[in-house]
């Protein structure tokens, strides 16, 4: 009896390696680009799938962003706005659908995980004073920060302002309005803590 062959999966963060001095090269063809080709490419790129198209944004990224780390991987269908106010540390995954304006301010540590359609806001509108209409208020911007090893589950919501702890984790399709703790997981509209996490 014949046996058959397994197909073994390669890890990301293995091929990342792997393919580092491909995307170095790519990244200083950027280099020597205006930034709105970049800007371009990123929109052009959104909705590449496979990991090839995971690799065109990383190095659009790298040359977007005020910081970006090694092996950072941004799905197909994800919004980026601002980038420019954006740091993104080692390991990090954004996966598709989601909608991010770091045009506040946006700071993610390393080893962070952003599941589908999560939306991750540093501006609003400033709705203290009166205006005719309403959609009119100013903008007033907050920046962002998500701590090291966290998890934003599917659908959740981070408004501008908000600070999220070292080693937390955010629920499915919370609204996360104020500063979440470290080692803590929240839940529910508006987030609320619901457990302590062992610390790793």
């Amino acid at each position: 009896m014949r046996a058959t062959a397994k197909r073994i999966r390669v890890r990301g963060r293995t091929l990342f390696t792997i393919s580092r001095p491909v995307l170095t090269g790519l990244y200083g063809v950027l280099l020597l680009l205006p930034g709105g080709f970049a800007a371009f490419g990123m929109t052009v790129m959104r909705h590449v799938p496979t990991r090839l198209g995971i690799a065109l944004r990383y190095v659009l990224l790298r040359r977007l962003a005020r910081r970006c780390g090694e092996c950072v991987a941004i799905f197909e269908g994800v919004y980026l706005l601002g980038l420019a106010g954006a740091e993104f540390g080692d390991n990090v995954s954004v996966h598709p659908m989601s909608y991010i304006d770091a045009t506040g301010g946006l700071h993610v540590e390393s080893d962070v995980s952003i599941a589908h359609a999560a939306t991750i806001m540093t501006t609003d509108h400033d709705h203290t004073r009166s205006h005719e209409m309403i959609r009119d208020a100013p903008i007033i911007a907050a920046p962002v920060t998500i701590g090291r090893n966290v998890w934003i589950g599917a659908g959740v919501r981070i408004v501008a302002g908000v600070s999220i702890g070292e080693h937390a984790v955010v629920g499915a399709g919370a609204v996360v309005t104020n500063d979440v703790p470290r080692d803590t997981l929240v839940v529910g509209v508006p987030a609320r803590a619901v457990k302590t996490l062992a610390s790793p």
